[in-house]
């Protein structure tokens, strides 16, 4: 009985620092955005998806994770901003990687992060955001696959925000409304 207790602690604990880090990345991200959740999960393949509107009900930034599996289960975390330009994928975070035990495995899941910075790209093209990763593993070219298909159903949640979105149910602007 006491080991089913401390067992059950720990997977607590975990849950709970995984939440608080998806949490601090949202907040982060989303400061000064009227933020909407979808429902968890969001789909099959995405575990839940955010969207921050500014004052004017536009769409500005969106934020997706879900769970990969390299070395360990991990959470992978993209946050997409749209600029004037087009969309960006201002940053991926993995925040829990410190379940990786092996520092060697944990730097080479850290590095494939840095391709994923300030990366502009277009959601309805034929190609991935981030399509280059010279001498991956298998693990990096999955993880760059997971991360650059949130990237894109992020952005286009926000061309067209989704019912889940709306905070009073009444269609919200698009960009082309202005």
């Amino acid at each position: 009985m006491m080991l089913y207790r401390v067992l059950l602690a720990g997977l607590l604990l975990a849950t709970a620092s995984l939440a608080d880090g998806v949490r601090d990345i949202v907040e982060r991200s989303m400061s000064g955005l009227r933020t909407a959740a979808s429902d968890e999960p969001y789909s099959r393949t995405i575990k839940r998806m955010y969207l921050g509107f500014d004052p004017s009900g536009h769409v500005k930034t969106g934020i997706a994770y879900r769970e990969i599996d390299c070395f360990e289960i991990i959470t992978g975390v993209v946050v997409v901003d749209k600029t004037p330009e087009g969309y960006v994928l201002r940053e991926a975070f993995f925040p829990d990687v410190e379940k990786i035990k092996n520092e060697k495995d944990r730097k080479q899941v850290l590095a494939v992060l840095q391709k994923f910075k300030n990366v502009p790209f277009d959601p309805h093209a034929e190609k991935s955001a981030v399509d280059v990763l010279t001498g991956a593993t298998r693990y990096g070219i999955q993880m760059s696959g997971y991360l650059n298909y949130m990237a894109r159903h992020v952005a286009l949640e926000m061309e067209q925000p989704p019912q889940w979105a709306k905070a009073d149910g009444s269609r919200m602007p698009r960009d082309t409304d202005r």
